[in-house]
């Protein structure tokens, strides 16, 4: 049972010290002092061995995602004929916390297993795009390699925060529900209907409502409502009438988008024109 929400890694902030696409040699194991100090992920993308964890031993193949923490006894080794591939990270973190005053440092311990198989197979891909990336960018890269790099891994870090955290986490469903809302987003004004979007995807209506309120908790509608208003609060402050801006984000009448509006805003499109404008005078 997890002690800590997935919200409490959000402001995470990770120092990385070591990093490598590992190709392993027939003699290859762990070396140095088995009582490691740092967190160590590793992916495994080919071939096996066979890793210990404390007084745990597991084999690993493609798919596998190890990790130790620091003070972890880690002991290993991998078979001739079939030489393990990974990937392999080294860092530190800290959880950085603004309470409105000031800035402190939180403790939670990352909820990951010393080994788990990755058997969603979008979800591996993606992973690996991400590690190979990462890699590269930490070992190449000539400028902003930490940034970037750090950018990165907390992209990989989320995703592994969120499978742990969400029950049903189906990162096939997740990439479908992403797609639609990139074409939302590049299509709002048009007048999209739930059978457009299903369309964009090549899936079923109901199927598409099903999921996209599993991964986001609204039906699409509702979202593609939330882009449009979002949107038209931007027109509004620039001075555009609410007609044309109801136009503009692509609702056909203006007392539909009103009533949205203040549904989602608390306040008509009038009344926040005039809010916000008044404050900038």
């Amino acid at each position: 049972m997890n002690l800590f929400k997935i919200e409490d890694f959000e402001n995470i902030f990770t120092q990385i010290t070591y990093v490598a696409n590992r190709e392993c040699t027939p003699n290859w194991q762990f070396k140095g002092s088995p009582i490691y100090d740092k967190h160590n992920i590793i992916l495994v993308y080919d071939g096996e061995a066979v890793l210990t964890c404390n007084n745990d031993e597991f084999k690993v193949a493609k798919g596998s995602l190890v990790y130790y923490r620091p003070g972890d006894s880690r002991k290993g080794y991998t078979f001739p004929d079939n030489l393990m591939k990974c990937y392999t990270i080294d860092f530190l973190y800290t959880l950085p916390y603004f309470n409105g005053d000031s800035w402190e440092l939180r403790n939670a311990e990352l909820p990951f297993s010393s080994i788990n198989k990755i058997e969603d197979k979008f979800l591996f891909s993606h992973l690996l795009d991400l590690f190979s990336k990462f890699t590269r960018t930490w070992l190449f890269e000539k400028h902003n390699r930490v940034i970037k790099g750090r950018s990165i891994f907390s992209e990989i870090l989320s995703l592994l925060l969120q499978r742990n955290f969400e029950n049903d986490f189906n990162y096939d469903n997740i990439r479908k529900v992403e797609k639609v809302i990139s074409y939302m987003t590049d299509h709002f004004t048009d007048k999209l209907t739930l059978n457009d979007l299903s369309l964009a995807i090549n899936i079923s209506p109901s199927y598409l409502e099903n999921i996209f309120k599993n991964v986001t908790g609204k039906s699409p509608i509702s979202y593609l409502i939330d882009i449009r208003i979002r949107k038209s609060k931007d027109l509004l402050k620039d001075g555009h009438t609410v007609s044309d801006v109801s136009y503009l984000v692509g609702f056909n009448d203006i007392f539909y988008f009103s009533k949205c509006f203040k549904k989602y805003v608390g306040v008509s499109p009038s009344q926040y024109k005039s809010i916000n404008i008044s404050s900038m005078e």
